[in-house]
């Protein structure tokens, strides 16, 4: 029975770890881009930890399957929000990710609420993957140039952020993010319907 919980527990544990990183993140003191750095590694590998948990005892729940993403989507559209509050990214790019993500997140509510389960794809899980690494390096960037015994990498990270390297790279990553919307609404629209 315990095992059943263990999953959710972790789920529940990464959007509680959310703000945390996020204090990190916007506070300008020493190392703070380093512990925030650690928080969101350690918020995005419970990720695959709950759902290896869940699937290898076979304790998959409802709950499970609808705050699992939800945790992801948590974690991610509010490092978003605050890229753009530190003027990284632009907005309009984020509120795509948002609006698809509300999109999808209706969806899964209504299919929970009807006894039915959204149908995910690998190239969704790959969407979110691609989001986390774009994320990973962002952070990656900024800690570099807090760590003087770094500093013979600080031209080319400034280099590369004069040239719009996080605008290039979200780009990427808000067009991919889109296309996964589309593909939810084209995978799981005969389901929906079939449940008027």
């Amino acid at each position: 029975m315990k095992k059943t919980f263990i999953p959710n527990i972790i789920t529940i544990f990464r959007i509680l770890l959310t703000p945390l990183f996020l204090y990190f993140l916007v506070t300008p003191k020493p190392f703070f881009m380093l512990f925030a750095l650690i928080t969101f590694i350690v918020a995005s590998v419970s990720d695959g930890v709950d759902g290896h948990i869940a699937r290898k005892y076979n304790v998959v729940s409802e709950f499970g399957k609808f705050a699992d993403p939800l945790a992801d989507k948590i974690l991610i559209i509010s490092t978003f929000i605050t890229f753009v509050i530190l003027d990284i990214i632009p907005l309009w790019m984020v509120i795509i990710v948002v609006f698809r993500d509300i999109f999808v997140t209706v969806i899964r509510s209504i299919m929970v609420k009807r006894n039915n389960s959204i149908v995910t794809t690998n190239i969704a899980k790959a969407k979110t993957v691609f989001q986390i690494v774009f994320i990973y390096i962002v952070i990656a960037f900024k800690m570099l140039l807090q760590v003087p015994f770094m500093a013979f990498i600080t031209p080319v990270i400034i280099f590369l952020e004069n040239n719009n390297v996080y605008w290039i790279l979200m780009t990427i990553t808000t067009i991919f993010t889109l296309y996964t919307g589309v593909l939810y609404a084209l995978d799981n629209k005969a389901v929906f319907k079939k449940e008027q």
